[in-house]
């Protein structure tokens, strides 16, 4: 779609000017030196009135501009902070009435000139020359701090940054999180892998995928929904402590919490198993928080799945298991039923056992909280318990009901992987369940020549940062997240 770009008669104007006085408009260069709070921090010293020699050269967009008859205040901001300007008439090499004809709010600017303090103690600029960098030729949002449409920010992210520092910060401290995790597992030895986004299917998750076709070899594609089994081939392989932090694609519905793209880190250790993945997502966590500048104080819980499902359903979960790899249908709907949990009665069973979970079982966890010990039958990648084959050395960490992360003691016995992968395909076939991946004949070979035991984990990067800031919107921590179409319909 083109994007025709209407200048209004006094903006065009004021264009004429600049070029009449043969100022470029956009000039390829800048002369930057300083950026704003350096020029600030080096005013600490200074009492009102008094200025420093040293000349500096700052750049930024101009945020409010103020004219005062034959001088004028401004206030430019680059990516480090807010810096006062004052410009005079009576200064040679100002040209103070092009600058006043020509220059507004909104315009890209450097300024040459010596650094002092007003009167009231305000760090500021005297200048002694400016330039131009960029034209604005659209207006911002109205009085600078205009744009609070929820919406709008989310679509013309670039404005919500414009507007909104707070915004900038949150931003920020996520590039923090993110370098903080990989600080932890760069100094644990591991290695930062890549891994195919495009796959000739599913695997890992059991979530709709997104799929797309590849004309050139004639084949559909899908993309990623974990990074999972790659990663394991890797530990087959030899590659002892592995990872990577990447985007993964899931078809599925958008609300608060849940976005169709969202980040994910996921690690592998040999020689290692799910208790170790639970000290290694505490270690993840404090990191991240302090590189947020936050207390790394947090209490992290551990509670045992069967445990708490007896306390909250009175009843053993182990009798609501059919076999190690089926629930017992009439049993899990009786149990919905009895607490209240409505559900569909078209679902597959699973989903139903996720209903009592998430509308009794979570809530009643509290902070930061390690949920341990699943049923086989809903964890097909987790190795079993020593002697207990309903379950599985699984855990997963929760916020105040919310997941945060996911680990397993992994599973290396390519039979039993085979067994279980078949049976995923049996409850699609029977119940219909659409988000059962494929079984996946080159990973169950890959575990043929040999995985060493594995501990393994995912976090949500997301709902982490989500969970560290007090955020309560998934797409507060997106920069561009996925939205209906402007004209209404489906969502994208």
């Amino acid at each position: 779609m083109e994007v025709i770009v209407k200048i209004d008669e006094a903006k065009r104007e004021k264009i004429n000017l600049l070029q009449k006085a043969g100022r470029p408009i956009y000039p390829a260069r800048s002369e930057r030196v300083n950026i704003c709070l350096d020029v600030k921090n080096s005013l600490n010293g200074l009492g009102p009135g008094e200025r420093k020699e040293e000349k500096v050269s700052v750049a930024g967009r101009i945020t409010q501009l103020r004219l005062m008859g034959k001088s004028c205040f401004l206030h430019i901001e680059d990516g480090s902070s807010k810096l006062q300007v004052y410009l005079r008439a009576d200064d040679a090499g100002v040209e103070y009435p092009l600058f006043v004809d020509s220059v507004e709010a909104g315009d890209f600017i450097s300024i040459a000139g010596f650094p002092f303090k007003t009167k009231t103690g305000e760090p500021s600029v005297h200048a002694e020359s400016w330039a131009l960098l960029s034209k604005t030729l659209l207006p911002l949002p109205e009085k600078w701090h205009g744009l609070k449409d929820t919406e709008a920010r989310y679509r013309q992210r670039h404005l919500d940054l414009i507007s909104n520092r707070e915004v900038r910060e949150t931003f920020r401290k996520r590039s923090a999180v993110v370098s903080a995790f990989r600080s932890v597992l760069d100094g644990r030895g591991f290695l930062e892998v890549e891994t195919p986004i495009f796959q000739p299917q599913a695997g890992g998750a059991a979530a709709k995928p997104f799929v797309t076709f590849h004309e050139a070899l004639g084949v559909d594609l899908y993309l990623r929904i974990a990074t999972e089994l790659y990663l394991k081939r890797l530990i087959v392989g030899g590659i002892e402590r592995v990872y990577e932090i990447g985007k993964c694609f899931r078809n599925e519905g958008i609300d608060t919490k849940h976005n169709p793209e969202f980040t994910m880190l996921e690690a592998y250790q040999s020689y290692a198993d799910y208790n170790d993945m639970a000290d290694l997502i505490e270690e993840l966590i404090r990191k991240s928080a302090e590189a947020c500048g936050l207390a790394a104080s947090m209490t992290f819980e551990r509670a045992k799945l069967p445990e708490v499902w007896k306390q909250v359903a009175g009843e053993e979960l182990e009798r609501f298991l059919a076999d190690p790899y089926h629930f017992d249908r009439e049993k899990i709907e009786a149990c919905a039923r009895k607490l209240g949990v409505p559900y569909d009665g078209k679902a597959p069973t699973h989903k139903i056992f996720d209903r009592i979970l998430d509308h009794k079982i979570l809530p009643s966890l509290g902070d930061y909280c390690f949920l341990f010990d699943y049923p086989t039958a809903i964890s097909p990648l987790a190795k079993n318990m020593p002697g207990k084959p309903e379950w599985v050395e699984r855990f997963e960490l929760f916020y105040k009901g919310s997941e945060l992360a996911n680990a397993f003691s992994e599973l290396n016995d390519p039979a039993e992987q085979r067994r279980r992968m078949e049976v995923q395909v049996e409850n699609r076939d029977k119940e219909g369940d659409e988000e059962a991946p494929p079984l996946d004949e080159d990973f169950i070979e890959a575990l043929s020549h040999g995985m060493p035991p594995t501990g393994g984990l995912g976090v949500g990067i997301d709902r982490l940062v989500m969970t560290l800031l007090g955020i309560e919107s998934i797409r507060e921590v997106i920069l561009f997240p996925t939205l209906k179409p402007k004209t209404g319909g489906p969502q994208q």
